[in-house]
Formats: structure tokens, sequence, C-alpha cells
């Protein structure tokens, strides 16, 4: 019993002792009289208990949102028995800032049956899969006379934040020329002509003269091309394929923890993978890093691919062990210049060219259009320049020679930038890694630099775009 009560109640049950043991041996019946309070606050501690039984209820078990949306927490509280105080806590994980309302109550719990209902509002900063615990809760006694008891619910809360896609429109304009692929670069190999318009293009040999397009090449009179002609391509019968390689090495680890170059990586494939697949592509998903291919979903179409491409790009994190070679102080840098130095000398494996080997079965005569989303620089460009080799081995070359592979730069040295002189070196590192990115080119691949900080996704992909 004595476990059960606190040190306070311990301190009247001395203080009865001492006063009866003191008025029977003095023969003070005033002083054994006193004795008696303490004795009664004891017995009524004893007569009278706090809440041992608590019931958390939570309204959901799992929460879907986009990034940086406010979510609503609901709770039911339910105190059978007891009188006293309960307090009532939901623990939220990292980078979950609380909006409105409160995730701590404190009740008071009297003498009939207590159920309240409580919300409150949270704000997630960063894409991820996170396990909010059950809800711990501790009731305390009226006159804190007895130990608090604690406990916790028995229902944990699965949140789920998202990138919230990015708007892509497409350029419905049949007077413009895409030089990048976008989305009309991923015709299958088989199939007729349909009538839907696909692009304006130089004319090959072979092309029928009933698709020359006389205006267009009347417009193109006076370019360095004017003795081609100008050809109408049309969309071809059977499903396109777009396949998305995404980087997950260390290479992306630039920047914030919140907001670093992987998590503008993560957005971009979002975008796409939504783009596409609501122009009824088939579209397939491929995460790749130190260890190869680690995450593969390989092309369908509908809604629920998207679903697919977009849980499984919810829960991936970038590779944290090496930070690309940078130099930094403090806890939140990069490694030291020795460590940089011997990052340097490291030889990276061809981490893309194996994971297109895995997925080879679905590249092979598919046509596919696909596009890597990585950060290019001298330590990966001759592994990047493999895989898009070894991705053209499974690609047909259109007569148009328009290229199928499409590589989008992030530079990440911009997203890591915090000053205005850090932004100008950034940009004296992007020049530098200007012979870099040719290297990709000439391998046979569109490469679309993509500072986030400056220029939108939707608006980047358009940069290629220009009137005829």
């Amino acid at each position: 019993m004595t476990s059960l009560l606190s040190r306070a109640s311990l301190k009247f049950f001395s203080a009865f002792l001492t006063m009866l043991l003191a008025g029977v041996f003095l023969g003070n019946s005033i002083l054994i009289y006193v004795s008696l309070i303490p004795l009664f606050v004891i017995v009524f501690t004893l007569v009278l208990d706090q809440p041992s039984r608590v019931i958390v209820r939570r309204a959901e078990k799992e929460l879907e949102l986009y990034l940086d949306e406010d979510a609503t927490i609901s709770l039911q509280v339910e105190i059978p028995s007891g009188v006293g105080l309960v307090t009532v806590a939901d623990t939220l994980p990292t980078h979950f800032k609380l909006v409105e309302g409160n995730n701590f109550r404190v009740l008071w719990k009297g003498f009939k049956e207590k159920t309240v209902n409580t919300s409150y509002k949270v704000k997630c900063t960063k894409r991820g899969v996170y396990q909010l615990s059950p809800i711990s809760w501790e009731a305390m006694h009226p006159l804190l006379l007895k130990q608090t008891k604690m406990g916790s619910g028995e229902e944990a809360l699965k949140l789920i934040v998202r990138h919230r896609p990015l708007a892509i429109k497409k350029v419905r304009s049949t007077k413009a020329l895409s030089k990048v692929p976008l989305p009309l670069g991923s015709s299958a190999k088989m199939g007729v002509a349909t009538t839907d318009f696909r692009e304006i293009r130089d004319y090959v040999f072979g092309d029928p003269y009933r698709s020359i397009n006389w205006k267009a090449t009347a417009r193109h009179a006076c370019s360095y091309k004017a003795w081609l002609p100008k050809v109408n391509e049309f969309e071809r019968e059977g499903k396109k394929v777009v396949w998305i390689f995404l980087d997950k090495s260390a290479n992306m680890a630039l920047g914030p923890a919140i907001r670093n170059s992987f998590e503008y990586a993560v957005e971009a494939a979002t975008a796409l993978a939504r783009f596409y697949l609501e122009r009824d592509c088939r579209v397939g998903l491929c995460v790749y890093g130190s260890a190869g291919a680690e995450v593969v979903v390989f092309p369908d179409v509908g809604g629920r691919q998207y679903y697919k491409i977009s849980r499984e790009l919810t829960g991936i994190e970038v590779e944290r062990r090496q930070r690309c070679g940078m130099t930094c102080e403090g806890p939140e840098g990069l490694e030291t210049r020795a460590e940089a130095k011997e990052l340097e000398k490291e030889t990276p494996s061809a981490y893309l060219r194996s994971a297109v080997r895995r997925c080879r079965g679905h590249l092979m005569g598919a046509n596919p259009l696909s596009i890597i989303i990585t950060s290019i620089s001298p330590r990966n460009v001759e592994a990047l320049a493999e895989g898009v080799k070894e991705i053209r081995k499974y690609t047909v070359h259109e007569r148009a020679k328009t290229p199928q592979v499409m590589v989008i730069h992030l530079m990440g040295y911009h997203v890591a930038a915090r000053s205005d002189d850090e932004e100008i070196a950034a940009d004296l590192v992007e020049l530098r890694n200007w012979y870099v990115i040719k290297k990709v080119r000439q391998a046979g691949a569109i490469v679309i630099p993509w500072n986030p900080l400056r220029h939108s996704f939707a608006r980047l992909l358009l940069t290629g775009l220009r009137a005829s």
C-alpha cells in the first residue's frame, strides 16, 4: 500500500503517529484529538481514488496530406471513473509544426463519467512517412496524496506527407517547335499514324510528300535550313512508355535537410509521373543509388499507377554517408577538407547503368522516353554518360533524330547557397561544370539545368519551346 501513496501522504501518516505518541506519553488529550486530522486525511486518500483508466481514441488511423498543408488531428478522451486531474499528450515527430490548438490537454474529472472531444492542427515541413505514437496520459490524485498513474492509448496514427503535384500544362499550339520531348517524344515503336498532331520537324528522306507543311516551310525560309521542308508528324497508336530514373545517391544531398536537392528531385519526379499518366502514357519509376536500382515500379497506366509511384517516392530518403566532396564547418556541414580529397579520389561505379540493365526487359521494344533526374558533377559524369548510352541501346532512333533521353540537372550548389557570395560561387561552379554537361550531351541526351530557387519546374520544361 505504501507504494501507492505519495511522499505527502507518508508525511501525514508520520505526523499522525508523532502527535498520537506524544499525546499518549504526555497525557495530553488535545494533542491526541489533533492527531486525528492527518488520520482523516489518510483515510480520505484511501477512499477517494484518481482515474485508473483513460480511453483515448483517434478519429483516423491514417492521414495523407501534402507538404506544408494543415492537417486536423481529432481525439476522443473517455474517463469512466475516479476523481482528479488528467493530462493527455500527443507527441509530434520531427519536422511537424503546431498551427492551431494544442496537443497537450489538462482535464478535470469529477464524480461523473467524462467524455471530451478535442482536436488540433499541424503542418509538416518535410516529405516522408511519419508514425505518431499512441497518446500518453497521466492521472493525478486531487490532493496529490497518491502516486500518479500513467498509461497510453492503443491506437497510433500514420501520416503520409507528399509533395503537391506541380502543374505542367500541355502546349496545344500547332505553331510550336519543341526541343524537349514533352510529352511527344515517347511514342510507341509499333502502331499506325493517327490524326493527333505531334510536332513539326525537318523533312527526312522517305517522308511522304503529303505530310509537308508548306506554310511552316515558308515561315522558315530565312533559316539556315531553308532548303529542308517542314513535315507534320502525327501520333501513333499504342501506349507511350516513359521511364523516370531518380538519383538518390549522396550527390543529391546538397542543401538544408528540409529542402535539399533530393526533395526538389522527388517533387519533379512526382510532377512528371502525373503529367504523363494524365495523357495515357505508361510510366515506370526507377530509384537508384550506391547499391544500384533500389526501387523499381514497372510501367503501367492510370490513377493506381500514380498512387504506387507517389507512395514509393514518399518513403525514400537520400543517402547521407558522403556529401559530394564539399567542405563545411559545423554540425550541418559536409565533409572536412581531408575527407573531401579522399572522396574525389574515389571512382564512382556505374549505378545508373546497373539500374538500366535491371529494367532492360521493359525497355526493349518500347522505344521509351527516359528522364533522368540527377545532379551532374565531375564525379558522376562518366557513370551518367555510360548510363545514357545503355538506355540508348534500347531506344529506336527515329528519322527525326529526336533524342529519347532527357537529363534534368539539379543545380545543388545553388540550393545549398545561403548568401549572395555563395550564390556567386555556385554560378562559378556551374560554369566550371559546363564541359562536364557537354559530355552527357555528347552521349546522346538532352540536358536541362534547373535551379529550383529561380525557376519553377513547369516553366523550366517550356524553355525549350520556341514559336515557329
